[in-house]
């Protein structure tokens, strides 16, 4: 009896903590609270040799640290990222992949495109994979939106 009661703590040790999963801070009217959320926010893309930019990134919002990767960079189009964020709840794992979509587009003098994070979301192990993409800059002005 003593020994499945010790097996028993032992397992429930075992399990992830859920109260360890940083929440993304949100205002009164549900939205989130942007100023809250990016102060701090870090993202690099590292420069390799000759150059070249990284398909890697990493970097840290509310205060975790996460890194990623840029699955068929080559077709800037329609492109995958893979984040690693374990501490960030799943909203904060969605923040990451517009900014980080946001970055990789910049980077190519394109604009951001959607990131399709209800659609394509998968995760694997303690990873997201989600698709996203970028679009053609086009120069328009506010008096162009419609009304």
């Amino acid at each position: 009896m003593r020994i499945s009661i010790c097996l028993f703590a032992c397992l429930l040790s075992a399990q992830p903590s859920y109260a360890d999963i940083v929440q993304v801070p949100l205002l009164e009217d549900g939205s989130v609270n942007v100023e809250e959320a990016l102060s701090g926010f870090q993202l690099a893309f590292p420069i390799v040799e000759n150059g070249v930019q990284s398909n890697d990134f990493f970097g840290k919002l509310l205060g975790e640290h996460f890194s990623g990767e840029v699955l068929r960079a080559d077709a800037i189009q329609d492109f995958t990222l893979i984040i690693e964020a374990p501490t960030l709840s799943e909203h904060g794992n969605f923040l990451i992949a517009v900014l980080a979509t946001d970055a990789i587009c910049s980077r190519s003098g394109l604009r951001p495109g959607m990131v399709l994070w209800s659609e394509t979301k998968s995760r694997n192990g303690a990873a997201w994979e989600v698709t996203t993409s970028c679009a053609a800059a086009t120069d328009w002005r506010l008096s162009d939106t419609p009304s």
